[in-house]
């Protein structure tokens, strides 16, 4: 019975060490005509241990004159913060093969211009990466008897490894807006999977997405509630769900991936 025990709370608590790696693309894919997908490795990877569904990991990007030391260790990192402290940016991880040292990270495009997507959309083989993590992870307890996951482009790949990893005959309603018909991808559904796509089409992002959710009539039972957009869609949609449906703020996790107004990647 320990063992048993012990097995499920690092299967669900989902909060295995972060570290630092040291990574260089191996290769890119577009997927969509705004949404690339990177795969990184290294022999560090070999030993790389996933959180699972919305894990994320923090990239760190370095002024083009700073000259790493070598090996780049967290010490090293910690040493160099007086002169060149690197700007972080957020990204979750999509999959990882840690037999082939691998990790894949996708990114939507918004613009050359911007400091993470724009690596991504120049990235190349042998480029190199550095990043810290993976983060702890939104737990899938097979008891709940219904999940609601939602999100915009910029949850996708969490979504998507959400779906992979839920527990068989799992219950889960999905609605994701994306910004037109090529932006979606082909996603894992069970059997017990229902999705519905909506497409801007140039409309103001989130608003179809409020709209769809929060018009959804939840099912009984103490199901759980997961969501990623933007931070006023999100922040809303938690108020509908906990003081207009009275759902437990420990049943959801809503969290704000970017907010209007500010650079998509910050």
């Amino acid at each position: 019975m320990g063992a048993l025990t012990a097995v499920r709370e690092d299967r669900f608590q989902c909060r295995r060490p972060a570290r630092l790696y040291v990574t260089r693309v191996r290769r890119t894919e577009q997927l969509t005509p705004r949404m690339v997908r990177v795969t990184f490795g290294s022999e560090d990877l070999s030993a790389f241990l996933s959180n699972g569904t919305d894990q994320h990991v923090a990239l760190y990007f370095y002024e083009p004159w700073v000259d790493l030391p070598r090996p780049f260790t967290p010490e090293a990192a910690r040493e160099l913060l007086p002169v060149a402290r690197p700007r972080l940016r957020r990204y979750t991880i999509r999959a990882d093969r840690p037999e082939l040292g691998e990790v894949d990270m996708d990114f939507v495009l918004h613009g050359s211009d911007q400091l993470a997507s724009g690596w991504a959309a120049r990235a190349k083989p042998g480029d190199e990466s550095i990043w810290y993590g993976p983060s702890p992870a939104n737990p899938l307890d097979p008891e709940t008897p219904w999940w609601l996951l939602f999100g915009d482009e910029t949850a996708l790949p969490a979504l998507a490894a959400s779906l992979e990893q839920l527990p068989p005959g799992s219950r889960a309603r999905v609605v994701i807006e994306v910004a037109d018909a090529e932006e979606q991808l082909p996603l894992y559904t069970g059997s017990g999977t229902e999705i519905t796509w909506l497409h801007r089409n140039g409309r103001p992002a989130g608003s179809l997405l409020h709209k769809a959710v929060s018009a959804l009539s939840l099912p009984p039972g103490p199901g759980r509630i997961w969501g990623a957009a933007e931070r006023g869609v999100t922040g809303a949609l938690r108020e509908h769900f906990v003081r207009g449906h009275a759902i437990p703020r420990d049943r959801t996790r809503l969290t704000p991936y970017w907010t209007a107004g500010h650079s998509q990647d910050g």
